[in-house]
């Protein structure tokens, strides 16, 4: 089985999830730009195919006339690679719509067109106005765009477009279980749409919590210390992350905020420590790219807590055995984090409620540890890099065979 890949650039996640395909058999080929994409968020890591098992293919990044992201020349790689299955997630899936030449190519080389999709700012097709007046969408710098003049109308002409590419699509494949909810509305089968959730290297992360736990901790021990991990941009909410900590310092007053990350809003967040007056309370580093000291840093913390949008921060916490806090992140929270089970839902942007989870953790370390062993007992069978792995597999023998 030979699978074809697009991509923005390559995500340590995304690379190790493809190293892992092509352990078990798979043959992979994946598509990027010369140089990392404007898809790829602001400080998002992307690997040079360092440790690559699959091949590399690097083409001319163009603009079609949607002004979304294409590669001109796939159709000649199509038609030279011959794959059984060529996967495309957004923005380059619309290729399929704007390149007649494309879609040629797939049928005269009998490839199956997959999309993959992380659809949670995605609505059901035709409810564009009831989706939008109850969901606001943000971008990283948290501009509001569903005020923008010309948001309804572009949003009709997306959902157009979507509804194209996935009504021909011979599947998808989602990070969420929402998917499965939103994509049929575009005229894609049910069950042609496969949840497979999404992964870090786990078994890298599991290797190093196993040589942690006969090594020093990074920092003196404390029970009360909150970490996260991401980049430090608007829609991370860090900021509301300070501000719910400031709420808690004095009921708990040797509590530390340990924020792991950087990025453009570093300055603006350490001013805002500085105003509140709990900078001594409060850790930054920079931007960490070592999982061992990562990994030093979630086993030296007790409550994770993500505060605006993200989602692998969340399973690499729940792999050290970490209850997480958070609120509407990528979709792929629900398939996490259970409230009350291994963490706790925060209402969004509510600083209040988000202040009395950390408090309820903080108050209750019997409550942590078993929040935090059933974060441990998710990672361990449901979601993690062997997993996630067997359910591309899975799904892709589905859309080939069945």
């Amino acid at each position: 089985m030979k699978i074809l890949y697009v991509f923005g650039g390559i995500p340590p996640y995304a690379n190790s999830l493809l190293n892992k395909l092509v352990d078990k058999g798979v043959e992979v080929v994946v598509v990027i730009p010369h140089k990392k994409s404007t898809t790829i968020g602001k400080g998002v890591k992307v690997t040079g195919g360092e440790n690559a098992k699959y091949k590399i293919i690097t083409s001319d990044e163009k603009k079609s006339i949607l002004g979304k992201t294409y590669f001109r020349e796939l159709p000649s790689i199509i038609d030279t690679e011959k794959p059984d299955i060529f996967v495309a997630g957004w923005p380059f899936f619309l290729q399929y719509f704007t390149q007649p030449r494309l879609r040629k190519s797939l049928k005269d080389s009998k490839t199956k067109f997959v999309i993959r999709e992380i659809p949670f700012q995605v609505p059901p097709y035709g409810k564009l106005k009831s989706f939008y007046s109850k969901k606001f969408i943000y971008d990283e710098d948290m501009k509001l765009l569903n005020r923008q003049c010309l948001f309804y109308p572009k949003q009709w002409l997306i959902s157009n477009f979507r509804r194209f590419c996935y009504s021909r699509a011979d599947g998808a494949v989602v990070y969420a279980s929402v998917g499965k909810n939103i994509l049929p509305s575009y005229g894609i089968p049910t069950e042609r749409v496969f949840v497979a959730y999404n992964s870090n290297n786990s078994e890298e992360l599991l290797r190093i919590k196993k040589e942690l736990s006969e090594e020093q901790s990074a920092l003196l021990p404390n029970n009360h210390r909150v970490i996260h991990i991401g980049r430090l941009v608007k829609w991370k909410r860090v900021d509301l992350l300070i501000d719910a900590f400031a709420k808690v310092l004095p009921d708990f007053p040797d509590a530390e905020l340990l924020i792991v990350g950087g990025g453009p809003e570093m300055e603006n967040l350490q001013r805002r420590v500085h105003d509140l007056n709990i900078a001594s309370s409060v850790i930054f580093t920079k931007e960490i790219y070592d999982n061992k000291l990562i990994g030093k840093y979630f086993q030296a913390s007790s409550v994770y807590v993500l505060a605006g949008m993200g989602g692998l921060s969340i399973n690499d916490a729940m792999t050290f055995s970490l209850p997480v806090i958070c609120s509407i992140c990528d979709g792929t929270e629900h398939d996490l984090v259970s409230d009350g089970i291994n963490g706790f839902f925060f209402r969004e942007n509510d600083v209040v409620d988000l202040a009395e989870k950390i408090r309820i953790l903080f108050r209750n370390p019997d409550l942590r540890k078993k929040m935090g062993e059933h974060s441990f007992e998710i990672i361990k069978n449901k979601i993690n890099l062997d997993t996630v792995s067997d359910r591309y597999i899975n799904a892709y023998k589905t859309i080939l065979f069945d």
